[in-house]
């Protein structure tokens, strides 16, 4: 297993393209699926881990960004996991893990953040447990189309890393989700 750490501003044209085709291959369309009338839109990545198996190929991804939000009244800089995907033929194989493993290190010792965010359909809060992070209660406000607008409940989680963080009622990620 090979991870390669990568800012969006460097990723290559085909690695660009490996990471479509792994996503094609995540999220396939469904068959005679109406298309969703507004599809949520989601923000980009600041860094990229890429994960390759021994012959090179890109089997799983997990996109990370930092991101200045409001915890009720203060402000504070917390860094978002997003994108994680593992090619079908690959799950279980531990590579979502080593790349959650890689990018939390990332965001608790390179960066020194306190405090990380995902978001997820409760099929992932197990998985997601075992990183150490836990639902979110309060609500979550992000942008979509131009409006602020409260993320569903029960598909936000949070891990907090060095100082246990003061709980908020309210999240307020200025930005579109990731």
């Amino acid at each position: 297993m090979y991870i390669d750490l990568k800012a969006a501003a460097e990723m290559s044209a085909a690695e660009t393209a490996q990471l479509r085709a792994l996503t094609a291959a995540v999220y396939p369309p469904a068959p005679n699926a109406e298309p969703e009338p507004a599809p949520r839109q989601w923000a980009a990545p600041q860094w990229h881990f890429l994960l390759r198996n021994n012959e090179r190929d890109l089997v799983s991804h997990v996109g990370v960004l930092t991101r200045s939000v409001f915890c009720d009244d203060g402000q504070m800089l917390i860094g978002g996991i997003g994108g994680v995907q593992t090619h079908p033929d690959w799950r279980g194989k531990g590579y979502a893990g080593a790349g959650l493993r890689r990018a939390l290190e990332f965001l608790d010792a390179d960066l020194a953040l306190d405090l990380s965010l995902l978001f997820c359909g409760p099929h992932m809060y197990a998985y997601y447990q075992g990183f150490g992070f836990q639902l979110f209660a309060g609500a979550t406000y992000v942008w979509q189309d131009g409006a602020k607008y409260m993320f569903p409940p029960g598909e936000v989680m949070l891990r907090s890393a060095g100082q246990a963080w003061s709980r908020c009622a309210q999240l307020d990620l200025r930005g579109l989700p990731w």
